[in-house]
Formats: structure tokens, sequence, C-alpha cells
């Protein structure tokens, strides 16, 4: 059978393979366009398995959130170029779209997912091929609540945050959890590690400054830079850094504007 432009065309639109591999490819299947669609797809396998090896330091990030419930996904390449692609950053969010459409809480079960057709896992190592580097799937994070919003910088760092009242207002509160520097441990005290508390209560009490007060009030000394640590790392006690105008910390401005806070979650790059 004859191999067309058109066919060419028409399968270079469906896989968003070169077109010199989906003409060798049509030439292989004999014209049959279903035929050379299976035939890239494996040759994508193989293309994965060989690049299965390499390190994927760079990546993006999605968020979808719908009905009370959000979702967060990381889907990890290799180079900046690819994570800043246009194709790259539609695939991520999809994926994120997979999460939150089945609750999907694990890698295992997102792999699984239907995407366009096909399982995540399959689309991804399509788009292995498409873009030509390595790429995985990192992570996904699920919260839910009366009212779920997120904030999505770039694909960088991206924040869901749950709780009550209008959604564009707790967006306010997405983006702080996106912006905070240090990022925020946990929605309150109670959340931290308990082993990050004692560590870090330990590092202070070793101090040369606090080892140079008498003895007596060294406790005291210790546990005001508790305070100002939790003051630092707790959502809640956090000074809110997006329409803030009398330096609230977050708790504070939720109160102020109507909006709760029930959890977060908080990804970056």
């Amino acid at each position: 059978m004859a191999i067309t432009a058109s066919m060419v065309k028409d399968l270079r639109e469906r896989t968003g393979v070169a077109m010199m591999k989906c003409k060798k490819a049509l030439d292989e299947a004999g014209g049959d366009i279903e035929a050379a669609v299976e035939l890239l797809r494996k040759q994508g396998a193989a293309t994965a398995d060989k690049k299965a090896d390499r390190a994927t330091n760079c990546g993006g990030l999605g968020i979808a959130y719908a009905g009370g419930k959000g979702a967060a996904v990381l889907v990890q390449c290799e180079t900046d170029f690819v994570s800043g692609n246009d194709l790259f950053k539609t695939f991520v969010n999809d994926i994120a779209q997979a999460a939150l459409d089945n609750s999907i809480e694990s890698i295992e079960a997102l792999e699984s997912a239907s995407i366009a057709g096909s399982s995540v896992k399959d689309a991804l190592i399509e788009k292995i091929q498409q873009l030509g580097e390595n790429m995985q799937l990192s992570t996904v994070q699920l919260i839910e609540g009366e009212t779920v919003t997120g904030y999505n910088h770039g694909g960088r760092v991206a924040a869901l945050v749950a709780g009550s009242g209008e959604a564009d207002v707790l967006r306010n509160v997405a983006m702080h959890v996106a912006a905070s520097q240090p990022a925020p441990e946990s929605l309150d005290r109670d959340g931290v590690n308990p082993e990050l508390v004692e560590k870090e209560r330990a590092i202070i009490a070793e101090s040369d400054e606090v080892k140079s007060k008498p003895e007596q009030i060294r406790p005291k000394i210790v546990d005001g830079k508790m305070n100002r640590f939790f003051k630092e790392s707790v959502l809640l006690e956090q000074e809110m850094l997006v329409a803030n105008e009398d330096g609230s910390n977050v708790q504070k401005w939720a109160t102020a504007n109507k909006v709760g806070v029930s959890g977060f979650i908080r990804l970056s790059i």
C-alpha cells in the first residue's frame, strides 16, 4: 500500500512522533495506521527502557481540584528544557486530573488510571518517546475538605489548601503556602514531627548563646526560641504573605476573612 503524506501527517498528529519515524512505521505496518500506532508504542517502550537509568533531576508539578477534593502530582524529567515544554506541562496536569477523578493516592494506582484513551503508564512511555527524555511518576497526594483550592507557580512550586469558606479567598492561603520560606512543616504545632521538635530543642539548648546564660533561666530561653521556631514552621502561626496589611498570622487572617484552614499540601521541584 502506498504511504501518502496525509497518512504520515495523521499518524504524527496521533502520536506526536517525528515524521520520518511515522513514515517508517507505516511502511513496516503496510499502511495500517492502527498497526503503525501499536508499533510506535512498542518502540516507545523500548526507548523508555533505554532511558530508564538516566537521572531525572528536574520535573513539573500538576494540581487539580473540584468538589471538595484536590490532587497534586510530581512528574520528574531530565532537563529544564523538557519541564518548560508546554506538551509536558499539559501532560502533567492531565495526570493530576486523572488522580483527582479516581481519588488516587499511590503511584501504582496512578499508572493504571486512564488518560487520553490509554493507561497513564503507556501515556508516559509515549511521552518519553515524543520528548526524548526519561520521565518518572514521582509523587501523588490527595486532600479533601469542605472547600479545596490551589495555586501552581509555573509547575515549580504548587500548593493545595483544604478548609471552609469562599474558594477565591482561601486561594490566598494556597499562594502563601507556595511562597513561604521556610515552607510550613504542618498545619499546627501538634502536627510537627516530634523528632524534629526534639532535635531543634536540643540544638538550641546546646548553642553558645543559651549555654552562656545562668542555668536557671536557660529553659525559659529555650522555650522562647522554640516559640519562634513554631511561628516560622507552623502554617497557622506564620505571618500571612498574601493580601495582608496588618502583619496577621495565617490563623488571624483566615478568621478575619471568614475562611477556615484544615489542611494543605505543598510540593516543590
